[in-house]
């Protein structure tokens, strides 16, 4: 009787601090839309202003390029990763995938201006390229992630030894067999990666700087303008929060959708 008394005040112990994350969680993302009721007027009106609209165009641009270019490098690495067995394999795994997930944005944009800085061979600081970098580097391993983990369910099955036996080259069950049925993941995995991008800071407010309308994206728009809580930074935390929201609800239809 004690026993079934105290696991049914332990269960609810659970569901109020499940309930409490919740709400905090919940209430934390709401909050800059109910903040904006006192001022909807100037946030709607801030929408227009040129410095934000360039901002969010440079931002989905270099979002859109590094989702791009993850695709591009990604899902072969990803390949690499799931299909072959070398030494060293699982430190440059942990390298490629897991540290650049977990690094210090601003950490990654020191080293950026060292290695590709004002004092380095290549200079491409302050650049639109920078912005690009920046983001790859944070972004692109979610494609990665997703896609080896895809793949090496795939190799499991022995359905690419099964199209090699029946005379089917590596290249040709590359693009027969892994890519179709890795779709779902691999845009889970840029889904991902294109909010991230989205989302950078650090390493672009270093390597790229804050130029308006050359290399000022939305992100570094509101850490130069949140000093003084500015409408115009409440109008643009909206832009880029709801725009990484519905990439993440993207996200959530390829992974909950997988047949």
């Amino acid at each position: 009787m004690i026993q079934k008394f105290n696991s049914k005040y332990l269960i609810i112990i659970l569901y109020v601090l499940a309930g409490l994350l919740l709400v905090f969680s919940i209430t934390t993302f709401l909050y800059q839309y109910i903040a904006a009721l006192g001022s909807f007027k100037k946030v709607i009106a801030s929408f227009g202003n040129n410095r934000i609209l360039t901002a969010l165009i440079l931002s989905l641009l270099s979002a859109f390029a590094t989702a791009f270019l993850a695709i591009i490098f990604g899902v072969p690495l990803a390949y690499l990763f799931s299909m072959k067995e070398f030494k060293g394999k699982l430190l440059l795994e942990t390298l490629a995938v897991d540290v650049p997930q977990t690094f210090p944005p601003i950490a990654e944009g020191m080293i950026f201006l060292l290695m590709l800085g004002p004092n380095s061979p290549v200079h491409l600081a302050y650049t639109f390229a920078a912005l690009v970098i920046a983001k790859f580097f944070i972004s692109a391993p979610f494609v990665v992630s997703f896609t080896a983990r895809r793949f090496r369910e795939i190799r499991q099955t022995g359905m690419n030894l099964t199209a090699r036996s029946l005379g089917a080259n590596p290249f040709q069950v590359f693009f027969t067999i892994f890519i179709p049925l890795s779709l779902k993941d691999i845009g889970a995995g840029v889904s991902l990666c294109w909010s991230r991008a989205m989302g950078e800071l650090g390493g672009s407010l270093l390597f790229a700087g804050v130029i308006p309308h050359q290399t000022e994206i939305i992100p570094t728009f509101i850490a130069t303008q949140a000093k003084t809580l500015t409408i115009e930074a409440l109008a643009a935390t909206i832009l880029v929060t709801t725009a990484s929201t519905l990439a993440l609800v993207s996200f959530k239809h390829f992974t909950l959708s997988k047949t």
